[in-house]
């Protein structure tokens, strides 16, 4: 009882259809009084709503800023109804909104919004990801260099790699609230190889070169340092391995090293 109970109370709550959401049908389960069965749901309705669109708000600032306010919570509400959280925990709702903008057909004039969107995503989940030890270059000094091409490092848990053929690092940059230098946006580049870590505690998001993305999705994906160079030499002949390496870790974007068992 209980169980279809609260099925019956979700599906009306996150009813897409104003005429279903006020429907009649179990209005006998809800206790009357001053107020009828169908006002008291619309008032939860409204509660639950306006949390999830300003949760949605909150996640996407720049996504609500290229799609203008009255537009962004006309589409947070079809998204509410059509993508129920799947997690108790707040901070888990949104992760289906870059997907849904580039599934939706009133977006198709904003190609470039679906990868926006994930790098958003991409700097709350490098917010909330596992904190880490900074890299300690004793383990490197230690290692002999005849074992170098075996070494695995690891990046730290907040870092996210999103490759696009739209400038999203300067699109994002542009919509900061505290930004004030040109706006012009350069649609002719080739895209962006974003990068987004957090440092300490604050959140970082550069544009790398494709032979620098190679070389971090390669570690990401537990690589040796030997294959991890390849795939970067592969794209650029001149990239500068050591350069990068060492970067990489004193931004904190490499925080270990292990040998190759």
């Amino acid at each position: 009882m209980l169980p279809d109970l609260q099925s019956r109370f979700v599906a009306r709550l996150f009813a897409n259809n104003a005429a279903v959401a006020d429907s009649a049908t179990d209005d006998a389960l809800i206790r009357g009084g001053k107020l009828s069965p169908s006002k008291r749901l619309a008032i939860y309705r409204h509660n639950v709503f306006a949390t999830l669109t300003g949760a949605l708000r909150d996640l996407y600032p720049v996504t609500e800023s290229i799609l203008g306010a009255p537009f962004f919570s006309h589409l947070a509400t079809q998204f509410i109804c059509a993508t129920p959280s799947p997690s108790g925990d707040l901070n888990m709702f949104g992760r289906e909104w870059p997907d849904f903008l580039a599934a939706c057909a009133k977006t198709d004039n904003l190609p470039y919004l679906h990868d926006v969107a994930s790098l958003e995503w991409a700097w709350h989940m490098a917010f909330h990801a596992a904190e880490s030890p900074r890299f300690q270059l004793s383990k490197l000094a230690s290692v002999p260099s005849e074992q170098h091409a075996t070494l695995r490092f690891t990046l730290h848990p907040s870092v996210l790699l999103i490759a696009s053929p739209f400038p999203i690092v300067r699109i994002w940059e542009v919509n900061q609230p505290d930004y004030v230098d040109e706006v012009a946006i350069n649609w002719e580049v080739p895209g962006d190889f974003a990068l987004v870590a957090r440092d300490d505690v604050e959140i970082k998001i550069h544009s790398i070169s494709r032979a620098n993305f190679e070389f971090l999705r390669a570690i990401q994906s537990d690589a040796s340092f030997e294959m991890a160079a390849e795939k970067a030499f592969k794209v650029d002949v001149d990239f500068d391995l050591q350069g990068s390496l060492l970067a990489a870790i004193q931004s904190n974007v490499i925080v270990d090293v292990r040998l190759d068992a």
